[in-house]
């Protein structure tokens, strides 16, 4: 049987009010769009003592974009995750957003090994991804949008991000081009 990583339990609720509480301390309001580079190469590094980033070739984080020591406050960015986050593709503010959330949710906490099946609400890969979801798209930012297409535009995320983002608040919205919503990108 292999072994997990578990840290302490969270819930979603609380996850959401703390990244809503993230994005309150860093300035960035509920309804903005956050430039996760900017954040990790700009902002962090003056707000978050002992924070530092790398970008690293590929092949040092083996089949992962990117990972983060919360031991040494360290995230390692892969040159193609970073190069492709550079280009728009919108896969990328999401994966580190992910790596923002274990740095924030579990820098300084301990964690330990379990056997067998683990709850979601301790498994820090789970409680990364909520924190990337709120993180990038707060719920009250989702409220006032009235398709994917400008959840997408207005929060960064993929299609396929906001999808789980509107499963995980029990919300649905209409796919509408951006052609069609008069908003453009």
């Amino acid at each position: 049987m292999n072994s997990r990583v578990v840290v302490a339990p969270l819930s979603r609720a609380n996850i959401e009010k703390f990244a809503n509480a993230v994005r309150a301390a860093l300035g960035i309001s509920l309804f903005d769009r956050v430039d996760m580079l900017r954040l990790i190469e700009l902002v962090l590094p003056v707000h978050l003592e002992g924070f530092r980033y790398e970008i690293v070739p590929d092949r040092d984080l083996g089949d992962a974009e990117a990972t983060t020591s919360t031991t040494e406050r360290l995230i390692r960015i892969s040159q193609s995750c970073y190069d492709s986050a550079r280009g728009g593709h919108a896969r990328y503010p999401f994966t580190l957003a992910h790596e923002f959330g274990h740095l924030m949710l579990h820098t300084g906490k301990s964690a330990s090994l379990a056997r067998g099946e683990v709850k979601a609400f301790v498994d820090p890969e789970w409680q990364a991804d909520n924190f990337a979801g709120a993180f990038l798209a707060p719920a009250e930012m989702v409220q006032v949008c009235t398709s994917i297409s400008e959840l997408m535009r207005r929060s960064g995320l993929s299609r396929d991000a906001a999808d789980v983002r509107l499963r995980v608040l029990k919300t649905a919205l209409p796919f509408l081009p951006a052609s069609l919503t008069n908003k453009g990108c």
